[in-house]
């Protein structure tokens, strides 16, 4: 989006011009007569006030040995400097309530790198992040993509902050190698992901990512993006499935039940949907199905009433070492079923910190 220089570094074809004339000696006027132009033009193209084309470019080759296509690339940087000054100029007005939420989490993550006074800066940022030219833009994508979303009833994502936490997830999934897609491959990677929950939760979240990777999802990890109020996300992009895991789904037994949510829409392969897990209300059949899914892969239902044997913490260690997954999964859904109040075993939750995603 930026020039190699600053933009106020970045010379016009004039200014390089006129330090040659006068490096040289030569009058205006005279290099109007060897280029056979006029003496006002050379004057507009010295002060910037005619644009350089490809024909002066070439003249101005064999005046002064210097290369038309130097000239081109030196009239390229101009323009595309003097108008993106044009367009911070433009976007410098005041940010709104959601707009300074969003721009202060990406400065704190370092995606926005614009000094904290400079808003149209700030704001161009922004928009290079999400791939629109404007506000205008945004409001345009945000209602085209509404249609792909596959959210609660009750979950009304706010417009900015979910396409953050997309452009993050796409971004994201960018830097991780994937192989090709293999519908059959993730399948039967599951009973592995589950013994995963058995390690510490870090350990197993980046054995699940590499073992992903080779069934051609990306599982990507987010930092909470403010006002999505989103713990996962499954899109798509050119190479495959993408599963993002944010910071609000980072404790151990939220993750693993938020992966195995979130395969579950991975093996229905909706692949023009996006399905955002957000707060609990009235779902939608396919949350509600894959809510069902997640349920049924980290503790089967022929195995449920093993949890109505927890009583002490002792037997929670009894019961995760029969069912075959870790503490966490089990403390996790004994809340989710109403089997013990949020408040109990959540000194012995832990959460995931994977680094690089």
């Amino acid at each position: 989006m930026t020039s190699t220089y600053p933009d106020h570094l970045v010379a016009s074809p004039g200014e390089v011009l006129e330090d040659w004339l006068n490096e040289k000696g030569m009058s205006q006027r005279e290099l109007a007569d060897r280029t056979s132009k006029s003496e006002k033009f050379v004057s507009q193209l010295i002060n910037g006030k005619a644009s350089l084309t490809a024909d002066t470019a070439h003249d101005l080759e064999l005046v002064t040995g210097v290369s038309a296509a130097t000239w081109l690339r030196m009239e390229g940087s101009y323009q595309a400097a003097k108008r993106r000054q044009q367009a911070i100029a433009a976007a410098t007005y005041p940010l709104s309530p959601i707009e300074k939420t969003v721009t202060a989490f990406l400065r704190k993550i370092r995606i926005i790198n614009a000094p904290a006074r400079a808003v149209g800066e700030q704001r161009l940022e922004l928009f290079a992040l999400l791939g629109v030219n404007s506000t205008e833009g945004l409001k345009r994508l945000s209602a085209r993509r509404a249609a792909a979303f596959r959210v609660s009833t009750a979950y009304v994502p706010e417009p900015l902050a979910t396409e953050v936490l997309i452009a993050l997830a796409y971004r994201e999934a960018e830097l991780i190698n994937v192989d090709a897609f293999d519908l059959n491959a993730l399948r039967e990677l599951l009973p592995e992901l589950r013994a995963y929950t058995q390690l510490s939760p870090s350990e197993g979240a980046k054995r699940a990512r590499a073992r992903l990777a080779h069934a051609g999802v990306a599982s990507v990890f987010l930092p909470n993006v403010p006002k999505a109020h989103c713990n996962g996300v499954t899109l798509w992009n050119a190479n495959g499935p993408v599963v993002a895991i944010t910071d609000r789904g980072r404790r151990e037994d939220i993750f693993w039940f938020t992966l195995f949510h979130e395969l579950a829409h991975v093996l229905d392969g909706h692949r023009g949907d996006i399905f955002l897990e957000g707060p609990g209300g009235d779902k939608t059949v396919a949350e509600q199905q894959a809510d069902a899914f997640a349920a049924e892969c980290l503790i089967p239902r022929d195995q449920e009433h093993l949890l109505d044997e927890i009583v002490s913490f002792g037997d929670l260690e009894r019961v995760a070492d029969t069912l075959g997954v870790g503490e966490g999964v089990v403390i996790g859904q004994l809340h989710h079923r109403g089997l013990k109040a949020p408040s109990w075993g959540q000194a012995r939750l832990k959460r995931v910190c994977v680094q690089g995603g």
